[in-house]
């Protein structure tokens, strides 16, 4: 299921009162994210439809249609925005734009994935605590900025503190820690798309008082649409760890945000097959409840190497925990990926000093 797809179903839809707005020339984008859920399908619209303010009924019979034509999408979104907001938009969401200034010889490594759930946040955490308990200076920026979680797997709650004008990140562990979350209220989306998501990952890089990092982990938005085409590009000498589950289909989107992130020149160190089992607790067996393989097949078809197939990791009632305990198998796992993240010749940013001491 692509945009395209998307816009070829649209071309079928009228409102109750007869209108075509495919024909109109109405819809400005369409973006398609795959989540663990489902597809969730995101429609820019012009906020004026004949003359007159698009009305609620709709944008919500245009949201229904989408969904009755793909059973698989879980959530259809129809927003509205000005002509001028969508040419801003595309001027400054456009490739070769110029990416944010970074702290000076850092190493930067963008965790991916295919699709929301499969547990690319808790992977980018558990990676930067292993290479900070390695001995490197570390930092993480959640570049997720429509579903920001590293805050709450590393339960910051807090808002972020301020010393001049510039944001002092929180620290976990050693870890410097920026996000989104910090910026907005209690469970409020996030509809930012074009000069305002450029806007926000730049400020976020830029304006943060970093301690002299040596590796900044990137926790990337899932998916292959415009948002995670969008921030790819702003880290072009990011290399990328795919993340998957051992579930097939799970790996097959997992392949199509490897071979995008290829497709941009991003380096690709290998893929991490996350959930890959689960200890039984009495027996001490491997049980594998989303199958295996996946990991694998991901490895085969692009060629890269499997760099960690991390197991299940609950704690009580509270599911999937962030931080793994440092006595589980897991932290093994994590420990061993940071050590041949490190032992990589990854290219350094570039001269131009952000951090502080």
């Amino acid at each position: 299921m692509t945009p395209k797809d998307v816009l070829q179903s649209l071309a079928g839809f009228k409102t109750e009162d007869g209108l075509q707005p495919l024909k109109l020339g109405y819809i400005q984008d369409v973006a398609v994210e795959p989540h663990a859920d489902g597809m969730r399908v995101n429609i820019h619209v012009d906020d004026a439809w004949q003359g007159k303010p698009v009305t609620d009924s709709q944008r919500a019979g245009l949201a229904a249609f989408i969904k009755g034509q793909y059973s698989e999408v879980a959530e259809a979104r129809v927003i509205p925005r000005s002509k001028e907001q969508a040419e801003q938009a595309r001027k400054i969401a456009k490739p070769g734009q110029a990416p944010p200034r970074t702290p000076a010889g850092v190493k930067m490594i963008a965790v991916i994935s295919g699709k929301g759930g499969v547990g690319k946040s808790t992977v980018s955490i558990n990676l930067a605590r292993a290479l900070a308990q390695l001995g490197y200076r570390t930092g993480i920026l959640d570049c997720d900025i429509y579903g920001f979680s590293v805050p709450d797997l590393l339960q910051l709650t807090d808002p972020v503190e301020t010393q001049e004008g510039r944001f002092i990140p929180p620290r976990v562990q050693g870890i410097d820690v920026m996000s989104m979350k910090f910026f907005v209220g209690h469970n409020a989306p996030v509809m930012w798309r074009g000069p305002m998501l450029g806007k926000a990952i730049r400020q976020m890089m830029e304006d943060t008082v970093w301690h002299n990092p040596e590796y900044l982990v990137l926790d990337l938005p899932p998916g292959t649409g415009d948002i995670a085409m969008d921030v790819h590009q702003y880290f072009p000498r990011a290399a990328a760890i795919l993340v998957t589950t051992p579930d097939r289909n799970a790996a097959r989107v997992a392949e199509r945000a490897g071979q995008m992130a290829r497709s941009m020149d991003r380096s690709l160190l290998g893929v991490v097959e996350n959930m890959a089992f689960m200890n039984c607790p009495e027996c001490g067996s491997e049980w594998y409840p989303l199958g295996r393989g996946g990991a694998d097949i991901v490895s085969q078809n692009l060629a890269i190497p499997v760099l960690a197939k991390v197991p299940w990791v609950v704690s009580g009632d509270t599911g999937v925990s962030g931080l793994v305990p440092e006595d589980n198998p897991a932290e093994t796992a994590y420990r061993r990926l940071a050590e041949t993240v490190a032992a990589t010749d990854l290219v350094p940013t570039g001269p131009i000093s952000l951090q502080q001491s």
